[in-house]
């Protein structure tokens, strides 16, 4: 049974880099220039997997570790991935965080659940703790493909100053949910503190949720502005277009008319034999 769990949790742990990568890789699109794009993405998922297994080797490995992880994602979308540094550092921390608080939030609920520490949980390695990783790793497939709209529309419209305010947000919920980690995973801490610290955490995921959402809606705004001005603009230009086109017209209309009469003025004195005149 020891080796199922740890079998069952080694591929567990393989999908989340798969997950994370695969979102990145989603939101900003391979350069064109980068062959072997499925080789390069397994290998850089594979290397990201073995970099994880490092977690509670060392004292403080798992802060170490997740800032490893992020500076492999930036890497890995400097070297391969379109779009700007900016949107590609924001895109990875963003994918990170919500890496993170998918396992957080399904281990608080868990373990409250089986009546149980966060300490205790981890610890103890067993059915329910693969079972939870399982559901964990759903949970973030199912975050990443419905989140995948927004963050799409937010890589292709959103203005350099506020990518810069999302990490900044990005940043502090990274900050904000290690720190709540490192909370509940201390030995002796009660249910009733894992709650507060559960509620705290979907209070922060919310209030990050909400400004990039207002920062969305913002920017749809801002671009339906700059649409109807654009519109504005080109019914001005074709109004103008139109107005030399009739002045152009009531131009060739006086030529026709003035050589018309020229024309007729040229037959009479034909007519009337008086050729001195005709060429003057």
């Amino acid at each position: 049974m020891d080796i199922a769990n740890f079998i069952i949790g080694q591929l567990v742990g393989l999908a989340e880099p798969l997950l994370v990568l695969g979102f990145i890789i989603k939101c900003l699109g391979w350069k064109e220039s980068i062959k072997h794009q499925k080789r390069i993405y397994i290998g850089a998922s594979l290397f990201v997997f073995l970099v994880a297994q490092g977690n509670g080797r060392f004292p403080g490995s798992y802060v170490i570790i997740i800032a490893i992880d992020v500076g492999l994602l930036c890497i890995f979308s400097l070297l391969f991935l379109t779009k700007n540094s900016v949107m590609k550092i924001m895109i990875c921390i963003l994918a990170e965080v919500i890496n993170l608080i998918c396992p957080l939030i399904v281990m608080q609920v868990t373990s409250y659940i089986i009546n149980t520490s966060i300490f205790d949980f981890l610890q103890n390695e067993g059915s329910i703790f693969a079972a939870g990783a399982i559901v964990s790793k759903i949970l973030l497939w199912l975050v990443y493909k419905g989140l995948y709209s927004s963050f799409q529309y937010l890589v292709l419209y959103f203005p350099k100053e506020q990518i810069i305010l999302t990490i900044v947000l990005v940043g502090f919920a990274v900050i904000s949910e290690n720190c709540i980690f490192l909370a509940v995973s201390q030995k002796g801490v009660s249910h009733y503190t894992v709650i507060l610290l559960l509620i705290v955490s979907f209070g922060i995921i919310a209030l990050c949720g909400y400004v990039i959402y207002m920062m969305i809606t913002i920017s749809k705004k801002s671009e339906k502005m700059q649409l109807y001005k654009l519109i504005e603009l080109k019914s001005q230009e074709q109004e103008r277009q139109l107005e030399e086109w009739k002045h152009s017209e009531e131009s060739i209309r006086k030529f026709r008319h003035d050589y018309k009469n020229h024309c007729m003025n040229m037959e009479h004195l034909l007519e009337e034999g008086e050729y001195e005149s005709l060429g003057k």
